[in-house]
């Protein structure tokens, strides 16, 4: 899976809409970043709209290490 793309959506069980702002639980994040996927495409709220996530991101600014660092501060 190095260097792939994945795909998420969310969308709604009560309505069927497209849940906005989707985005991975921080396990997901984890589990992403493990498999070495590239990025991640999210459909966002509109019929035609999406963003595009690059995991590196999501390494260069681990929320987990950032709460533990203010934790030693």
């Amino acid at each position: 899976m190095i260097d792939s793309t994945i795909y998420l959506v969310g969308i709604r069980k009560e309505n069927g809409e497209y849940e906005k702002e989707a985005n991975s639980c921080q396990l997901c994040k984890k589990m992403i970043i493990n498999a070495g996927i590239k990025s991640v495409v999210v459909k966002a709220d509109t019929d035609t709209g999406y963003r595009i996530v690059d995991v590196k991101d999501w390494i260069e600014n681990d929320e987990l290490l950032e709460r533990k660092n203010n934790l030693l501060i």
